[in-house]
């Protein structure tokens, strides 16, 4: 029934792979941990159901186990899969569970990871065996299974989803691989990435169709796992047909736009047909006249006037760089959003905000919209570090609001040597007891502030933080 495979791996291809899956894997929080224990845990309770187990107390033999094996690695990938795909959709009750988009899109890539792992596993699981027997190096245990009973329809259905899942081990592994490469382009990401819905629909037939082999229809089994593939195939479809956020995108008009001297390009928008209701500290995807791609940006608007919308933009990659160019106002844009959990709000008796550079702009929402609420009712350290005089800052009237809200304002001027520590903001206002910290800057200047702030004791659930990596 099973075709032999006979197939090279590039070798040099697999050890990149590991090499790098080992790298991350180092790197994992255990609030990403959860997600994929909860993925692995569905698969080895739907084959807990099937008959898998079963076979093996009646034949506790190796090869039973290796049959049973590539059932199991197979379950836990796919389920691996459907969660990948389900946190692709930018579901707002899904992102709230995992703590913003930004964590969501976390999660999304270790789903990645860990179902290429078991996709490996499952299918070395069943093709070293055959090309042990090939070389005579193992015996050929025969036939495996019950091989009585099928119809021709059946025989088909498996033959083709395991010639389908043949090829799309390659094809997989290759979209993977991109994902994981930071040094291949974005846009060639993105663009390979849109293939992954497809992939996942064909790999679903193969799931769909390999328990046919060990009549796995005759158990509860392959009813659950069919309800898993039907969820994951509803996700996949949205995101072939590139539906995701459609009800959450509003079209909007370019109002007018502002160039500053520090390269920081003010942009103000203002919406159509509907209002866009957020709160001071979330972002939302950006899609200009010129370019079909969405883009995160942070919404430097506080929601008042829910009607306009304000967005500071740095130039620092290939897109920033060059849309002073490229927009002009009257020009439409499609925002869609909003998105994170940036919102500063907690329990904390004191708050304490850290900006880097352009990370400034949802602490801009934040002061206007304390402008319009009185100032601030719990005391509030405002550091901001920057490459220059805080007169060349952006914008200029940042400590004169600072003022106005009575917030606590510290610039550090890196061309000055001025940097901040854990044991400068200390000195300043004393412990962190009861505090919360909301940073927004440069993903290494987050890790450094938070591994000094793991070596202090401090809680890291407080370090509150949008990650802006899209893969």
């Amino acid at each position: 029934m099973k075709p032999d495979f006979n197939v090279k791996i590039e070798k040099s291809l697999i050890d990149r792979v590991i090499g790098n899956i080992t790298n991350v894997i180092i790197k994992q929080r255990m609030s990403e941990k959860k997600w994929i224990i909860g993925s692995l845990f569905i698969g080895c309770v739907i084959f807990g159901f099937s008959p898998g187990p079963i076979h093996l107390i009646n034949d506790p033999s190796r090869w039973e186990l290796r049959e049973q094996f590539v059932y199991l690695t197979g379950l836990c990938a796919m389920s691996l899969m459907v969660m990948s795909v389900i946190l692709s959709l930018r579901f707002e009750r899904i992102n709230r569970l995992v703590g913003g988009l930004d964590k969501a899109y976390i999660v999304h890539k270790w789903t990645g990871i860990y179902s290429l792992i078991f996709v490996i596993l499952h299918w070395s699981t069943e093709t070293v065996p055959h090309w042990l027997v090939e070389l005579n190096i193992i015996p050929n245990p025969g036939e495996l299974g019950d091989s009585s009973g099928f119809s021709e329809l059946e025989i088909a259905l498996f033959q083709s989803g395991t010639l389908i899942a043949e090829i799309l081990f390659y094809v997989f592994i290759i979209l993977v691989t991109i994902a994981l490469f930071d040094r291949i382009s974005y846009r060639f990401f993105r663009v390979t990435h849109k293939i992954f819905p497809g992939v996942f629909l064909l790999l679903a037939y193969h799931a769909a169709t390999a328990p046919l082999k060990e009549h796995w229809f005759t158990s509860p089994a392959a009813y659950f796992l069919l309800i898993l593939l039907a969820i994951g195939s509803y996700a996949a479809i949205i995101g072939l047909f590139q539906q995701i956020g459609k009800s959450r995108k509003v079209e909007a008009v370019i109002q007018n736009i502002e160039l500053h001297e520090n390269g920081i390009l003010d942009i103000r928008l203002q919406t159509l047909d509907k209002p866009f209701l957020h709160q001071a500290g979330q972002y939302a995807f950006l899609q200009f006249a010129h370019n079909k791609e969405p883009h995160p940006f942070t919404i430097a608007s506080s929601g008042v006037n829910p009607h306009i919308l304000r967005f500071a933009i740095k130039g620092l990659g290939d897109f920033t760089k060059e849309l002073n160019d490229r927009i002009e106002v009257g020009q439409y844009v499609k925002i869609e959003g909003p998105y994170g959990e940036f919102k500063f709000e907690d329990n904390s008796e004191r708050q304490i905000w850290i900006a880097g550079g352009i990370g400034i702009t949802p602490f801009i929402a934040r002061l206007e919209y304390l402008s319009n609420q009185g100032g601030t009712k719990k005391p509030i350290d405002f550091w901001y570090c920057t490459r220059g005089d805080l007169d060349n800052q952006f914008p200029s009237s940042l400590q004169s609001l600072c003022e106005k809200n009575g917030i606590n304002f510290y610039h550090l001027n890196s061309n000055k040597k001025e940097y901040l520590t854990i044991d400068r903001l200390k000195t300043t206002i004393g412990n962190f007891n009861n505090s919360s910290i909301w940073f927004c800057g440069p993903g290494d200047f987050a890790k450094y502030i938070m591994k000094g702030l793991k070596s202090a004791g401090f809680d890291i659930n407080d370090f509150h933080y949008d990650s802006f990596s899209m893969r």
